[in-house]
């Protein structure tokens, strides 16, 4: 019996360790997406200017008349990098933030997406960091939900409440990957 207990004390003890260094590894993770978005927001102060020459930014606007809720309006903005395929010599675009506002009803919706890019030019390699959405819902009350991934697997979700309008972290992470497909599609916009 004795063995028993000694054997399930030592497997804690060796499995706390493993735990702790994991949830360091994530917040080293968080940390390093949060000055990638810091560091977004700077580029995207800089690209405000008038005097600065290009954007890199595509803008889509929707306006539509929704059967049962009424008007709906949504402006999307992706901002993205431009490098050179030698392949292929053709232009090809990487995502580095996007942000989307709607109406559903006299509910409003806003996200941001962050990406990372660790190949610098690589749209293969780009991946979805960091997603944030708002929601005002009835009576003007707003609800905020952060949700931090790496390797496209969630390492941290901070909500301001358990609101039920919140999207989950999956349809959160599908959302940002086709939203950067958007950007990507060369044939469109490179003829």
């Amino acid at each position: 019996m004795k063995l028993k207990y000694l054997t399930i004390a030592i497997l804690t003890l060796l499995i706390i360790p493993l735990k702790s260094e994991a949830q360091t590894n994530d917040e080293k993770q968080v940390a390093f997406i949060r000055e990638l978005y810091s560091s977004a927001m700077n580029m995207l102060q800089m690209k405000t200017d008038p005097e600065y020459p290009a954007k890199d930014r595509m803008v889509i606007h929707i306006d539509e008349m929704w059967p049962g809720s009424g008007e709906h309006k949504g402006t999307l903005e992706l901002f993205y990098g431009l490098d050179l395929n030698y392949d292929s010599s053709e232009l090809q675009r990487f995502p580095h933030f996007a942000r989307y506002k709607y109406n559903i009803g006299s509910m409003n919706f806003y996200y941001e997406i962050l990406y990372h890019d660790p190949d610098d030019g690589n749209k293969d390699s780009c991946k979805p960091v960091f997603f944030y959405t708002k929601v005002s819902g009835f009576k003007d009350k707003q609800y905020e939900c952060r949700y931090y991934f790496w390797n496209n697997k969630l390492i941290k979700k901070i909500a301001s409440d358990n609101s039920e309008d919140f999207i989950s972290e999956e349809v959160a992470l599908e959302r940002a990957k086709f939203i950067s497909t958007l950007i990507g599609m060369q044939d469109l916009w490179n003829y």
